[in-house]
């Protein structure tokens, strides 16, 4: 394993963003604020007793919620959703906020990472003195998890190469592959929203969840068509899909350069493969 640092960063002003949760429906305002070298990326629940802090890092991955959505928990207080605004602090290399909300979900917005990528842009990001690891694999790492295959390969750089199959006639297969930089993902991934297919929505609401979901905030599927508007990409869920990814591997706590490959992946399968990672990376 090749290792080695940059510095750590935070942002220079701090913003709001407020919205419904997807999933519970609620109202959310989140106050995202810069921290100190070292302190991580830390969610306040300022909402419950005592305002209890949940660390974005492996440790406090909620796997048994990890169904369409990736929570963290401390003790009894949850944090869902979270992927979208991890995806985006990860690109950008920010390693300390604190980030206080209301509710027990972040805000879904337009079901993207961009408005949390133009908060950050309009925040600004600052150095600060402590330093983050970079990790680089030597030779290659393959996994798999419930049918998702995911391996890393040597490279330079941070690259995801993402195989989305599906048997929806609409979707078929997609593949989609980038180099992973700030410009890029602003310009290429950010901007990809959440899907959902029309037959999953019944069952989905069954489960308790996308109760604060709409039209303005997913694509939906149909057999035919798509039900509520146009795609901003041709391969707009596979791209989402390397946004969820992004996000999920931003658990870590590190940076990695590597050439991710991704196949029917989705969050249980990611948090699985960032657990396994871990481990591989620290021999």
């Amino acid at each position: 394993m090749q290792q080695t640092t940059i510095s750590q960063k935070t942002i220079r002003e701090s913003f709001v963003l407020q919205g419904k949760g997807v999933h519970g429906g609620e109202h959310v305002s989140m106050h995202v604020l810069p921290a100190p070298p070292n302190h991580g990326i830390v969610f306040v629940r300022a909402d419950l007793p005592g305002s209890p802090e949940v660390k974005a890092e492996l440790d406090s991955l909620s796997d048994g919620d990890l169904f369409r959505r990736t929570t963290l928990r401390r003790g009894d207080a949850e944090i869902h959703t979270v992927e979208h605004f991890l995806s985006a602090v990860w690109v950008f290399g920010i390693t300390n906020l604190r980030v206080e909300v209301t509710a027990s979900e972040l805000p879904f917005l337009d079901g993207s990472a961009l408005p949390f990528v133009d908060a950050i842009s309009r925040s600004g990001v600052e150095e600060q003195e402590g330093e983050l690891e970079v990790l680089s694999p030597l030779e290659p790492l393959a996994f798999a998890f419930n049918g998702a295959e995911i391996s890393v390969v040597p490279d330079t750089k941070l690259r995801v190469t993402f195989f989305f199959t599906s048997s929806q006639p609409l979707l078929r297969s997609q593949s989609a592959s980038f180099v992973i930089a700030p410009e890029t993902y602003k310009q290429e991934i950010a901007p990809a929203r959440t899907f959902a297919f029309f037959e999953e929505i019944e069952l989905l609401r069954k489960r308790g969840l996308i109760r604060g979901g709409s039209l303005k905030s997913a694509v939906v599927i149909g057999r035919k068509s798509i039900l509520n508007n146009s795609l901003r990409f041709p391969d707009e869920p596979v791209r989402h899909k390397i946004l969820d990814f992004i996000g999920d591997m931003a658990l870590l706590n590190c940076h990695v350069h590597g050439h991710f490959l991704v196949w029917r992946s989705g969050h249980s399968a990611n948090a699985a493969f960032a657990k396994f990672l871990r481990k591989e990376l620290a021999s």
